[in-house]
């Protein structure tokens, strides 16, 4: 379960970040790094943070863009500390990692943390099936990158112990389900805002960005997402629109 699940860091502007993390995933048990378009190569800095992971730190996959670290994974966690507009999917650590221990036994699911000093973008939260908060001290809420990687994996190990532990495996329908990748959730946004502008439905982002939470609210299903984009391709026929 653990192999399915990656962290992956965006946009890290110091090296030994990198190593801390890494660190903190390999203590837990996880080995899946992936780095976003990092501000800094991993260097001697990371390897002697890593202090014994120097492994994960250089089998990390190095990607450019936030969709190529999450292209092929059916569940994507997106952490951050400002989630007002978010509530619906919210979660904290230790129901995070019970949901992401679950999910991983059937798909691949990304947790990512983005840059230390922003955090991840508005764009970016709004492809995340969910979100992740911790709950800290409201008077003093700073934790650095590898504070928060090391809780989270440390959650993620609890699960996946106490998961162990079951003789029957979990018979949840939605995760003997098979669920569209974050690629193809990409794909049918993109169909589906093409689509309702030139309906003349959508005349600004804000709409596009509802419509986003409400499908990744739902969980939709693989077999679901294709019933959605052929309705949505014998409306362009109907229509006479002509696809890009």
């Amino acid at each position: 379960m653990l192999e399915n699940i990656r962290i992956v860091l965006v946009e890290t502007s110091h090296s030994g970040n990198i190593g801390s993390a890494a660190r903190a995933m390999k203590t837990m048990g996880l080995s899946q790094l992936y780095l976003v378009a990092p501000k800094q190569a991993v260097d001697e800095q990371a390897i002697a943070l890593a202090a014994g992971a120097d492994d994960v730190v250089k089998n990390a996959v190095i990607v450019p863009t936030f969709d190529q670290a999450v292209a092929n994974c059916e569940f994507v966690i997106g952490t951050s500390a400002r989630l007002r507009h978010l509530q619906n999917t919210l979660l904290e650590p230790r129901a995070c990692a019970e949901k992401a221990v679950v999910f991983a036994k059937h798909h691949k699911v990304a947790i990512v943390f983005g840059r230390e000093r922003i955090g991840l973008t508005n764009e970016e939260l709004l492809k995340c099936r969910y979100h992740l908060t911790i709950p800290a001290n409201p008077d003093y809420s700073s934790l650095n990158l590898a504070m928060a990687v090391q809780l989270i994996c440390y959650e993620l190990r609890m699960a996946w112990l106490e998961e162990n532990k079951q003789d029957v495996d979990l018979s949840l329908s939605s995760i003997e389900s098979t669920y569209p990748t974050a690629q193809e959730l990409e794909y049918f946004f993109a169909h589906t805002e093409r689509l309702y502008q030139q309906l003349g439905f959508i005349q600004n982002q804000g709409v596009m960005q509802k419509l986003r939470r409400l499908y990744l609210r739902a969980e939709v299903e693989k077999n679901e997402l294709n019933i959605l984009r052929g309705m949505l391709s014998a409306v362009e026929k109907s229509g006479n629109f002509n696809r890009e």
